[in-house]
């Protein structure tokens, strides 16, 4: 199987390549490293995994087939949500376009996954004032 993940050099994004890698997927992973970082890739030496520099808030095209796509790719914390506001309501508002096009297209299976639901929290549900302080 072959997996699309993007934001795959974020934390989560980063940790779900290694497991698919583990299992014997084959993992093509897209970040522009804005909030991602290369260094929670560098280790990953594996002939079944790609790295694509993009901002997936352009369009993508994969030649390959693809059996699985992991939206990962978000700033995921109020600090990154102040310091790049436009990026993150792009990516937000533009995901279910770019990501569920390849899929319609090439795969059979599209995950999504709002991150701001992630990250540790003492007040559940959240509201839009709370910051995970």
């Amino acid at each position: 199987m072959k997996a699309l993940v993007t934001g795959g050099a974020g934390f989560i994004g980063s940790h779900l390549c290694d497991l698919l890698l583990g299992n014997g997927h084959e993992v093509i992973c897209v970040d522009n490293f804005i909030t991602g970082n290369e260094k929670n890739i560098a280790h990953i030496e594996n002939e079944n995994f790609s790295m694509i520099k993009h901002d997936v808030t352009k369009p993508l095209y994969i030649e390959e087939n693809i059996n699985y796509i992991f939206h990962f790719a978000s700033p995921a914390s109020p600090v990154d949500y102040l310091e790049l506001p436009i990026q993150t309501l792009k990516v937000g508002a533009l995901e279910v376009i770019i990501c569920w096009v390849l899929p319609c297209r090439k795969s059979q299976v599209f995950t999504c996954f709002n991150l701001g639901s992630v990250w540790r929290s003492l007040v559940n549900p959240q509201s839009e004032e709370y910051w995970g302080m």
